[in-house]
């Protein structure tokens, strides 16, 4: 049975909407006619602090991704599932709270910058309890530098991933090859031409994808194009929000479209043969030294992103203080009496928002996996995969413009229904975040051989069971990561959540974020285990259901 054409058509001129009609509602909708000539007015300094910051992260992200790749890759079994396992949760950790955790820890008034200071001889000369208690050391944390690390630390598994792959797919006889002709130089020269392709364009996608980061800035107080944006947002000059963000755009497309071309082309270079065949010959592993090394390659890579948030949140919690008294009333603060207190007073306070953002984020990547996979396969059937690759061009839309264009969009007329409501939440999900579910669908399906469908088939199965049969339980792995993933992006977004959230239904993000502004140390702890709760609640689940599985299947075993 031949899939339609003008099906698939309409499926991907709808996505083209949900994703691309934010921005142009945004460009066209604001009377930014009137402005464009102001898009450069003011922008010089904003701009300056995005490129900055997103050129480190751009580096620091090739500096630990590179080496952490190649050397786990070549670690045993063991080492190798234990380093991914934690470089990949390091995907899971939204970046502002790292960024939280960097001013606990090493801003002026810092748990551990404070005492090295001292130590190195740096602090009051005195004893004096006041100039000890006045002296603070330089705000290094709070700067464009530091934004560029923290973004860095946060997105260096993307690097990691696209060389990791790189290395797997390629034949690594031409390594033995190279060494046996020209030595370890031979080795290096065909390195550099299957590595630093995929590392590059990862880099690219880490700096167009920090170019658009709002909160790391905020919370650092970085000047930047996306913070320039949110504020003429809420001073509702609309058409002025929209001008600011014009320089910025064609930065972040092109820097997004050119990573995705250069991993594109390294990904058929480094191919060993048929996609997704393993090479029979893998080269040698490493001795003792390489497994420290890389040990010690994952211990640097994680520390960022991952060690530092977890000391800072034990930190928070086991110094939390009680306090004299508690406000009380309705819009009464969390009472700082610990952090058991703190952590009863956030879910007092906050669990409405923590429901509804597991709640939304849920339907959210539940619908998002759906409309991916059906609209990947029925593409990949006609041939037109390739076009939804200019998806990809709604990743590198900063969040504030997707709040901009969707309140250009529905804040009006009959549209202020779906405005008022959660629907404008999802609507500004999926915008941000369908590409990704639509690569990682592709990804999945397209390591499913073709092979198995054709001989369901001949079987006699028709297409709906030839893919239930054949496809899905073969691409289930990968569809499930494409739903995770959009859980969590969802879960933890901020820069357009906080403009769209519907009046009196919260998310908790945001919600989050007041807090690491305003709040005391235990409440700043409280809030962000709330939030890592409603990250790791999918991944408690699963791990539960395969515990169940394993204990069910063991006694059926038994009873055998």
């Amino acid at each position: 049975m031949r899939t339609p054409k003008p099906l698939v058509a309409a499926a991907i001129l709808l996505a083209f909407a949900v994703v691309l009609s934010p921005l142009l509602a945004a460009l066209f909708g604001t009377g930014l006619q009137g402005r464009a000539a102001d898009a450069f007015d003011g922008i010089a300094g904003p701009l300056g602090g995005s490129a900055s910051s997103a050129l480190v992260g751009a580096l620091v992200a090739l500096i630990l991704g590179v080496p952490f790749a190649l050397l786990v890759e070549r670690s045993q079994a063991g080492l190798r599932r234990v380093s991914w396992t934690l470089g990949l949760l390091v995907l899971m950790m939204p970046p502002y709270l790292v960024c939280e955790a960097a001013i606990v820890l090493l801003g002026p008034a810092g748990k551990i910058a404070r005492p090295t200071a001292a130590l190195l001889g740096f602090g009051p000369q005195s004893t004096d309890p006041i100039a000890v208690a006045r002296f603070t050391i330089p705000g290094f944390i709070y700067s464009w530098q530091a934004v560029g690390v923290v973004m860095g630390g946060c997105l260096f598994p993307v690097v990691s991933l696209a060389v990791a792959g790189a290395y797997r797919r390629t034949d690594h006889r031409v390594f033995e090859s190279a060494r046996l002709a020209q030595g370890m130089r031979g080795v290096y020269k065909i390195g550099a031409f299957v590595f630093v392709p995929p590392a590059l364009g990862a880099a690219l996608l880490v700096f167009a994808l920090t170019l658009t980061e709002f909160a790391v800035p905020q919370l650092l107080r970085v000047r930047t194009v996306s913070e320039a944006v949110f504020e003429r947002i809420q001073e509702g000059d609309l058409a002025a929000a929209a001008a600011l963000s014009l320089p910025l755009l064609p930065v972040v497309v092109a820097a997004a479209a050119l990573g995705a071309y250069m991993l594109a082309r390294s990904r058929v270079a480094s191919m060993a043969g048929l996609e997704g065949e393993v090479p029979k010959f893998t080269g040698r592993r490493l001795g003792r030294v390489g497994h420290l090394a890389a040990g010690l390659a994952t211990l640097l890579a994680i520390t960022p992103a991952l060690i530092l948030p977890c000391v800072s949140l034990g930190w928070l919690a086991a110094t939390a203080r009680m306090s004299q008294s508690a406000m009380r009333g309705r819009h009464r603060l969390l009472r700082t009496s610990g952090i058991l207190n703190s952590l009863r007073g956030a879910w007092e306070l906050a669990h409405d928002d923590a429901i509804r953002t597991v709640l939304l984020a849920g339907v959210t990547a539940t619908l998002a996996t759906l409309f991916a996979t059906g609209l990947a396969r029925l593409a990949s059937r006609v041939g037109w995969g390739p076009v939804l690759g200019v998806l990809g061009a709604g990743v590198a839309v900063p969040a504030p413009i997707v709040g901009l264009g969707l309140i250009t969009l529905w804040n009006r007329g009959a549209g202020a229904v779906v405005y008022q409501s959660s629907a404008i939440v999802l609507l500004a999900w999926f915008a941000r975040f369908f590409p990704i579910a639509v690569f990682l669908a592709q990804g999945a399906l397209a390591r499913v051989p073709r092979e198995l469908e054709s001989a369901a088939a001949l079987a006699g199965r028709g297409p709906g069971g030839r893919f239930l049969a054949a496809v899905l339980p073969n691409a289930a792995p990968g569809l499930a990561a494409a739903w995770l993933a959009i859980y969590v992006l969802s879960a933890t977004e901020y820069g357009a959540t906080v403009l769209i959230a519907p009046p009196g239904k919260p998310l908790l993000a945001p919600t989050v974020m007041n807090f690491m502004r305003r709040g005391q140390d235990p409440e700043i702890a409280a809030c962000q285990i709330l939030l890592l709760g409603v990250i790791a609640l999918p991944l408690a689940l699963i791990s539960l259901g395969m515990v169940l599985r394993s204990r069910i299947g063991l006694v059926e075993k038994g009873a055998r």
